[in-house]
């Protein structure tokens, strides 16, 4: 290259032609035309009088002059452009072109001098069609290792012309480092295989950051037939892997929600679900495409469920439900579940995303809840119907004690054979209230449950015998039950919650039994054995059907049951396991399939120190019968019994009556002279608990000589007053005898 400070100087050329092939402008269509050079001379410029128009921002009106010399010389000459002319990147005001030169007018119109007159016209039509479609041409030399580029890949990448396609360079010098290994061996193994080559790579040319590009090329041989380059196209694929990356992103988003997430078109018909959802509905995605979510969860049953999300979509824009079904295993799973329609940028629906929730672990929590609820309430009912029975009962056997007292002294009276029927009669009807009043203990002790949890001393034998009456209507439907009990010391437990763990360990052993067999093909067994010091074990076996190891592993886990659906909730076993936990005892379980389960319960055994018997031995009876007349007041809010008191205890105590406590109150304010107050503790308005505290603020004296009779604590209140009152407690229904003694010696007490 020459350049001159005036004119142009000649060069001699015997080239048939020459044209100017446009590479670079901010008219992409125009990119690869060809602009033949005539002999003479040649404006070029925005203006109307440039013979080559480039109407581009920054080349001026009248920018240069290019003149064709007769001999076929060209040079060019800035027409003092506002933005300079250049020749090969350097400013000129007049030089000389030849091959292979670029010339820039203005600051990005970029032309490649060629000494053909014109492109052949396939070779301009590739041109054009590599420039619009942004496609570059690169060239790998195999013993050089230099890689040139095309025009158009300086454009295609937004870099400055003759960045890249200016000059030759290593492959280190544009390939990220990254990278440049692995493109180093796909070129090598190209060249071994003859191949065609197809790379994905990240590009960085020094200064401009790095760019995906897609690159394709075949392998050229030389004379010899030895691989000697690879030259192909390039494209940038930037847009496309920033677009892959964020659908790897939502795609690692979509997999790792909790939710099930499941993805349908228009018509209800699976297109895509999260592995979230596959295993909360028990099916793989290959199954499940192409079919409505309902045909999936209920294969065979007619769907009413896609019809319903979609018109509710259609009308309200959002749907929100719950979707039972069964999996493949037979557990059961409810789901939350919002459909939502997935729209385009314009708006409209393209698609329907539904998100499941499983809820199987809260149903259950709040069908425990419930369950939990109702029970507390049947206690509170039971033990409330207990203390209504308890009333009645009290009476009735005081009076029927004194029948058959009577009925002793008229026998002596009456002919023979007068009075026994009657006393037989006395005696039934006796034996039947004691029935019933041990039936009102049982329930009693059930209905206590959470209201009185504290450990103690608990027999037993005692526990499993009235779980084995609670159970007895469905044990005997299924198999024999046998009883070996040996003798046992107490166990440090809580009674109500004790039974209650046996009674679900019988009827879990009942179940296990198929139902409509023989009952004495079966049987269910129970005992009761010391293990070792300290320890007390009680087994329930069963000939039942048995647990699979899979079973026994996850018997005692919550919620986990082999029952049909709505026959359990499987958390009995888990229940009864806490439970004995907590007394500090341990329960497991041996199984064989097809010959029964045995649940074996271990606690700890206590040492009981000997304290005030109880029950009151009547053989001390005579001793103390001739004990001083004690004054008795006997507050109760149920006439019958206050009546029936005094009746029992009038021939030998001085015995008065209030019905309510605040009689009772209003009495002890005028007299405190009473030896000793039978009084209830559950009675209407003023209770026996309040009459207490208010004899305690104000007659301490007179308060310790209350005896509470109770039918029944069920409230808390009561429950924790009796805990921690000193006063001595009896319960309904009364023990006559016992009653008679206690007064005595609480009189003989008050003389002394």
């Amino acid at each position: 290259m020459t350049t001159h400070a005036g004119m142009p100087l000649m060069a001699s050329s015997s080239s048939p032609g020459a044209c100017l092939i446009l590479i670079s402008t901010a008219l992409p269509g125009l990119i690869g035309k060809a602009f033949p050079l005539a002999p003479g001379e040649h404006v070029v410029g925005r203006g109307s009088e440039a013979s080559i128009r480039i109407d581009d921002h920054g080349v001026s009106r009248r920018h240069a002059r290019v003149v064709r010399t007769s001999e076929g010389a060209c040079f060019v000459t800035d027409l003092k452009s506002t933005n300079g002319t250049y020749l090969n990147g350097v400013s000129v005001s007049s030089a000389e072109l030849r091959e292979g030169d670029r010339l820039q007018i203005g600051t990005g119109t970029v032309f490649r001098f060629s000494i053909r007159g014109q492109l052949e016209p396939r070779e301009e039509q590739l041109r054009q069609a590599l420039s619009a479609a942004r496609v570059g041409i690169w060239d790998w030399n195999a013993s050089s290792g230099v890689v040139t580029w095309s025009e158009h890949v300086d454009r295609m990448l937004g870099l400055h012309v003759g960045k890249l396609s200016g000059r030759p360079m290593e492959l280190r010098e544009v390939v990220h480092p990254e990278d440049l290994e692995r493109v180093k061996a796909a070129l090598a193994s190209a060249l071994e295989q003859k191949t065609h080559v197809e790379l994905e790579y990240r590009i960085e040319p020094a200064g401009s950051g790095f760019r995906w590009i897609s690159c394709k090329g075949d392998v050229l041989t030389d004379l010899a037939g030895a691989p000697a380059r690879i030259t192909g196209t390039v494209m940038d694929i930037t847009a496309r892997k920033q677009a892959e990356q964020e659908l790897r992103r939502h795609a690692l988003i979509f997999e790792s929600f909790y939710d099930g997430v499941v993805i349908t078109d228009l018509s209800g018909r699976i297109v895509d679900l999260n592995p979230s959802a596959e295993r909360m509905f028990g099916r793989v995605k290959s199954e499940t495409l192409g079919l409505t979510l309902f045909s999936v969860l209920h294969p065979g049953e007619t769907d009413a469920l896609t019809a319903k999300i979609f018109s509710t979509l259609e009308q309200m824009g959002r749907w929100t439900g719950e979707v039972e079904f069964q999996r493949r295993d037979g557990t059961s799973c409810t789901c939350e579940s919002v459909a939502v329609p997935l729209r385009d940028s314009e708006g409209l629906a393209i698609a329907c995303i539904l998100v499941h929730r499983d809820i199987t672990e809260r149903k259950h929590l709040q069908a425990r809840l419930v369950m939990a609820d109702r029970l507390a309430s049947v206690g509170t009912l039971g033990a409330g119907v207990a203390h209504e029975i308890n009333n009645p009962l009290a009476y009735m056997l005081v009076n029927l004690h004194l029948i058959r007292s009577g009925l002793e002294r008229l026998e002596a009276l009456s002919p023979p054979g007068t009075i026994e029927p009657l006393q037989q009669l006395a005696q039934e009807t006796t034996e039947g209230a004691e029935r019933i009043a041990a039936i009102v203990k049982d329930l009693k002790t059930f209905a206590r449950g959470e209201a009185d949890a504290r450990l103690g001393a608990v027999d037993v034998r005692r526990a499993v015998e009235l779980a084995c009456k609670m159970a007895d209507n469905m044990l005997r439907h299924r198999a024999r039950l046998m009883l070996d009990f040996e003798s046992a010391p107490p166990v440090e437990a809580n009674e109500s919650r004790l039974c209650q763990v046996f009674l679900n360990l019988l009827l879990n052993a009942a179940q296990a039994i198929p139902e409509g067999e023989p009952p004495e093909r079966h049987e269910i067994a129970v005992r009761i054995r010391t293990k070792e010091p300290g320890q007390v074990v009680v087994e329930v076996r069963d000939t039942g059907a048995g647990m699979t190891s899979e079973v026994l592993s996850r018997v005692f886990d919550p919620f986990f049951t082999t029952k049909p659906v709505g026959e359990g909730t499987g958390l009995g076993l888990s229940i009864c396991h806490g439970i004995i936990e907590s007394m500090g005892g341990t329960i497991s379980v041996e199984s064989t399939p097809g010959k029964g389960s045995t649940f074996r319960v271990v606690l700890r055994a206590m040492e009981v120190e000997e304290d005030i018997p109880t029950r009151v031995d009547l053989r001390t009876l005579g001793a103390v019968s001739a004990a001083p007349r004690a004054r008795v007041l006997v507050v109760d809010d149920e006439p019958n019994v206050t009546s029936a008191l005094r009746r029992a205890l009038g021939s030998d105590h001085d015995v008065s009556t209030a019905n309510s406590a605040r009689d009772a109150l209003q009495l002890l304010t005028r007299d405190r002279g009473f030896d000793i107050i039978l009084c209830d503790l559950m009675m209407p308005g003023m209770t026996g608990m309040d009459l207490y505290a208010e004899l305690d603020k104000e007659a301490p004296e007179v308060a310790t000589r209350v005896v509470f009779m109770t039918g029944g604590a069920f409230t808390p209140r009561a429950v924790t007053f009796l805990q921690g009152v000193p006063n001595p407690k009896i319960g309904k229904p009364l023990n006559l005898e016992e009653l008679r003694v206690l007064v005595s010696r609480r009189a003989a007490g008050a003389q002394r």
